[in-house]
């Protein structure tokens, strides 16, 4: 589960929930179980379950094939039952552009890196150290461990209407709408088909409203997608906004497990040293903001934005 969707125990966590769309506990929250709400995708470990109507009635429906869920990114088989997902993070095309946000080096005269705002910004805080703990970073790094989990996508925190533009030229497969009220926009890369709502290879740009596509759309890197989500109310009332991005893929091996990558592994070679340049930029400008040398460890990043080599499938820890 994603750093911003794992906020959901403790105090803030009830805030959280209790803000955003109301949905059974993670603990009911199963294939099978009752949902109110169709369409509506959550997050389980990091499975992708839909409320469906099965039989009339709503229930739970892991995205686990095009044929047998009726779509969703958590496929590995295509319509036919034929085996559609890749042997391993190898065969994902490093086609990334940007960060799914107008980013650029830190620049300390406007305080600003692109589209991100760093001087000035102040996270949410509760009086806890552990709840403090979990919006303490501007940008939350993929592999990075928060309360035994490990987070499988790149978390970015900027100010509220900040446009969200996809990292990849491709296709939008996939929109579904999230536990949160917002969306999720998941585009296969050029030369990689959609079947259904599932790819084996998606490109996420989650946690985003007002989206500007719709499925089936072609759409070009760095086009607008939408906009970051408000769904957190913690950071909303700073002013902030947040978007998760992620690498997707499904193996080849039947098993219906979802797994992510790390985003950083897979930029477009021309973009490589400016998009991690980048990066290191806006944990070095947050660091100083902050006057806090523990928030990022850049020498344990490899690359830049990488906490861990391993990719990472439902369990949330990381494996090959």
């Amino acid at each position: 589960m994603r750093r911003s969707t794992r906020i959901v125990t403790g105090a803030v966590g009830v805030a959280l929930l209790a803000s955003a769309v109301a949905v059974p506990a993670e603990a009911a929250t199963k294939p099978g179980a009752k949902c109110s709400r169709a369409g509506i995708t959550v997050h389980v470990g990091n499975a992708d379950l839909r409320c469906m109507k099965k039989a009339g009635k709503l229930v739970w429906v892991k995205l686990a094939s095009p044929a047998g869920s009726g779509g969703g990114s958590g496929g590995s088989a295509g319509p036919s039952g034929a085996n559609t997902g890749i042997a391993s993070s190898a065969s994902i095309p490093k086609v990334i552009q940007n960060w799914g946000l107008a980013l650029a080096p830190y620049d300390a005269a406007t305080g600003r890196a692109g589209v991100m705002q760093i001087a000035g910004v102040t996270p949410p805080t509760f009086g806890n150290a552990s709840d403090d703990a979990l919006y303490r970073h501007i940008v939350g790094l993929y592999g990075e461990e928060v309360r035994g989990s490990r987070e499988a996508q790149t978390v970015f925190i900027a100010p509220l209407g900040t446009a969200v533009i996809s990292m990849v030229d491709g296709t939008v497969c996939d929109l579904p709408t999230l536990y949160s009220n917002d969306y999720s926009v998941r585009v296969a890369p050029t030369g990689t088909a959609c079947s259904g709502t599932a790819a084996p290879i998606l490109f996420e740009h989650e946690h985003l409203i007002s989206p500007t596509v719709k499925v089936g759309d072609k759409v070009r890197a760095g086009q607008q997608l939408g906009v970051v989500s408000d769904y957190n109310p913690h950071w909303k009332a700073k002013g902030m906004g947040v978007l998760d991005v992620g690498v997707f893929y499904s193996k080849n091996d039947n098993s219906g497990r979802p797994w992510h990558a790390c985003p950083s592994n897979f930029l477009d070679p021309s973009k490589k040293d400016a998009l991690l340049s980048t990066l290191a930029s806006i944990q070095n400008a947050w660091i100083a903001q902050r006057g806090d040398a523990s928030l990022y460890n850049l020498s344990a990043q490899n690359p830049v934005g990488c906490v861990t080599s391993d990719d990472i499938t439902d369990s949330n820890k990381g494996t090959q």
